[in-house]
């Protein structure tokens, strides 16, 4: 019985330093990128040889950007980790690995992008494929950084533990430039149906309303979560209601 309980308790003894490696690398992940560069508050890494003259484009877009966001903090410091090996990508974003990209918050606030082709500002999705039209490269890295801003604009136990329309409308409004509501609401509405972005440009219709329309303060833009079915009516009178509702960034 005595061998049974020693051997139980080393076994989880290395589940729990295992945890703890792992968690390691989420909050330091720089060892597993052979590259990386630096402009101003944002540092971008990879694990191929990253173009200097086109990243240092990409990351001058992403500062205009969120630079235009209420919650820009000068002095905090991003790290965008672009990952090529798909088995690296899998290891980092654990059972997330379909997504386009994904920010720790939690864990030192790492954002971790899946394959890219940086020379020419494109982010690959799911599919293998490139992600077409308006969702560039720098709008995937403005959009995660964004819910690190997002994330310090409050304190840390009230950071939704699931994410919900309004953070990712409001990283979807800065990211795309801030566009107005009238431009988002035109795009929403002949957007087709079967796009994977239909949600996010739907969330982002609704969070420029409260933002220009309104003049919800930021400050209170984050108790709006209730109050989806009655913000929708006045954001997208004809919003048609067969629409998927799931969040997925698996383009």
């Amino acid at each position: 019985m005595k061998a049974i309980v020693a051997t139980s308790l080393k076994t989880l003894a290395y589940l729990c330093l295992l945890i703890i490696i792992y968690l390691l690398t989420l909050c330091f992940p720089q060892s597993f990128y052979k590259d990386h560069v630096t402009a101003g508050n944002i540092s971008i890494y990879s694990d191929q040889e990253i173009p200097q003259k086109e990243i240092k484009q990409i990351i001058q877009e992403v500062q205009n950007r969120i630079e235009r966001s209420e919650l820009y903090k000068r002095e905090t410091k991003h790290r965008i980790f672009i990952t090529n090996n798909d088995i690296r990508w899998r290891y980092f974003t654990n059972i997330n690995y379909k997504v386009g990209g994904l920010n720790y918050v939690i864990f030192n606030h790492n954002v971790f992008l899946r394959k890219a082709d940086i020379a020419n500002n494109r982010l690959y999705g799911y599919s293998g494929k490139k992600v077409p039209g308006d969702r560039t490269l720098d709008y995937f890295i403005a959009h995660e950084i964004t819910h690190t801003l997002e994330f310090q604009s409050m304190p840390w136990y009230k950071y939704p533990v699931k994410t919900n329309w309004v953070l990712e409308g409001y990283a979807e409004y800065i990211a795309h430039n801030s566009q107005s509501y009238e431009g988002s609401l035109d795009y929403y509405l002949n957007i087709p149906e079967t796009t994977g972005a239909k949600y996010y440009t739907r969330a982002r219709t609704m969070v420029s309303y409260m933002l220009e329309k309104k003049n919800v303060p930021i400050s209170n833009l984050w108790s709006s979560v209730g109050s989806y079915d009655s913000i929708i009516l006045e954001a997208i009178p004809n919003n048609k209601p067969n629409i998927d509702d799931s969040m997925s960034e698996a383009f």
